[in-house]
């Protein structure tokens, strides 16, 4: 944890030089955005992969997202965990107390989420009364727990249980949801999906526009579960013949929103296969199933960065825990698509490297977006384990920005 401990003290420094005068706060801003997602359970996690808010290096990022709150019984926002959020492990005071160190930073609250689903929020926002007293309750809640915003990450509007109207409804509340929060400062954003078919059946993009401060586009989850697929293609080839970055921003651009309104996202989170062992392992193989869950995150079909990375630099035939042992991985980097795929014996593996978040992050700036959005600080390498520092692929981010300067 030194290189963590270097990063805290040398934000401090910042502060304590007088860059920023307590009572006299001008933030300048800067001119993208760098949204920064904490799972909050990632404490629950074993051994190094165990994520502590303190870790966090609060003048990294920009805006920094608590995940996540849900509905309760009676349509209001409410913890999902109150021990970790609220009453032991104080979760919700530790994550605002970060402005202390950055009183730049913006600390919002994230509701819903996959787990969440889509039905108790269609019913919530289908009657003009559940709307008005949602947004009043969500308003309370943010004022006294001290965050800064709300980011909506409702999955989806008209899908998972939702009805049809749900796709103006959204807005409705939205617009709602707008009026409570200006007189208070508050912000107001929300992640959406990347798939057109998704974009178009659930979110009127133009009206979202003009009431959401940004939006954080989920610009990743485009492969498939029955076949080896890339995770987050840049653009459309062989390797990848369906949805991806670049055909969702040529969608969004034709919305007639202002482009600065969407944050591009990143995931640190890799896609993993099972497959049959082939001669060729290139994407398109038919999958058996989800590829095993790494030691931290627990998750079939999913690994974090930091998981990956260090199976990639133990690259011998003495397997990690959890992996089969055999054969060394074989890491292939997409040039044209800016991702990675990597394969050992049976597991087939899509992810982000230091070598792809560059491109990506500079093609946000070539189409001119708002900024970007990590998925999330956890399962980076916060620990600094592969790659000589902590946080590498945030890292790598902030130098394409020019935030931080080059080694």
């Amino acid at each position: 944890m030194q290189l963590l401990v270097s990063l805290r003290i040398g934000a401090l420094l910042l502060w304590s030089m007088g860059v920023l005068v307590a009572g006299d706060l001008k933030c300048a801003e800067r001119p993208y955005r760098v949204v920064c997602y904490l799972a909050s359970w990632a404490n629950y996690r074993e051994g190094s992969g165990s994520f502590n808010i303190s870790y966090i290096v609060p003048d990294h990022c920009t805006h920094l997202v608590y995940t996540f709150a849900g509905l309760n019984i009676g349509g209001g926002i409410d913890s999902l965990d109150y021990m970790n959020d609220i009453n032991v492990n104080k979760g919700y005071q530790r994550f605002v107390s970060l402005k202390e160190e950055n009183p730049c930073l913006k600390v919002m609250l994230a509701i819903g989420g996959w787990n969440e689903g889509s039905e108790k929020y269609s019913l919530m926002a289908e009657q003009e009364s559940t709307r008005e007293a949602f947004a009043d309750q969500t308003l309370r809640y943010l004022i006294h727990y001290g965050f800064d915003g709300l980011d909506l990450d409702w999955e989806y509007p008209t899908m998972r249980g939702g009805i049809p109207e749900d796709r103006d409804n959204f807005v409705l509340l939205v617009q709602t949801l707008r009026k409570r929060f200006s007189p208070r400062k508050k912000l107001l954003t929300a992640a959406i999906s990347a798939s057109k078919q998704i974009l178009a059946a659930g979110y009127d993009l133009p009206k979202l526009c003009d009431e959401l401060d940004f939006i954080n586009l989920m610009t990743y989850d485009y492969a498939s579960n029955e076949k080896t697929a890339l995770d987050a293609p840049l653009f459309t080839d062989y390797n990848s013949p369906g949805e991806t970055i670049d055909s969702t921003i040529a969608y969004i651009s034709k919305s007639g929103c202002p482009m600065r309104k969407f944050s591009l996202g990143i995931t640190t989170h890799a896609k993993t296969y099972t497959v049959v062992p082939a001669r060729l392992m290139a994407p398109g193989i038919k999958a058996t199933g989800p590829g095993l869950p790494g030691p931290y995150t627990v998750s079939p079909g999913s690994l974090g960065y930091n998981e990956l990375c260090e199976m990639l630099k133990t690259n011998r035939t003495t397997s990690a825990p959890g992996q089969p042992a055999g054969s060394v991985w074989t890491v292939k980097a997409m040039a044209q698509n800016a991702v990675k795929y990597a394969y050992r014996d049976d597991q087939w593996v899509t992810f982000d490297g230091v070598e792809t978040i560059g491109a990506k992050v500079q093609y946000a700036m070539d189409k001119k977006l708002g900024g970007i959005m990590f998925w999330t600080l956890d399962t980076d390498d916060f620990q600094g384990d592969c790659h000589n520092e902590a946080y590498p692929l945030l890292q790598t981010a902030l130098r394409t920005l020019g935030y931080v300067k080059k080694p």
